[in-house]
């Protein structure tokens, strides 16, 4: 079954490059993780936030003296 979704989905790419040319070939790009999401219904966005927090922690920590009190700083974000 998913064969025959992606093969659809690819036609479909076929036909509309000759308006959205550039939206095809991004998604061309990525065509299997584009593909997974509507089988698995799974996204990496949960990873995306906590990485995109811990950015913002170590911004935020930029006068701490040592790596324990960043882990202790993100071990308190993140144990709620």
């Amino acid at each position: 079954m998913p064969e025959v979704v992606t093969l659809k989905f690819k036609e479909w790419m076929k036909n509309a490059s000759q308006l959205f040319d550039t939206s095809v070939q991004m998604i061309k790009h990525d065509i299997d993780g584009t593909c997974n999401y509507f089988w698995c219904r799974t996204t990496s966005g949960v990873m995306e936030g906590i990485n995109n927090k811990i950015k913002v922690i170590k911004r935020q920590a930029y006068g701490f003296t040592n790596f324990d009190h960043l882990r202790m700083r993100l071990m308190a974000c993140f144990s709620h």
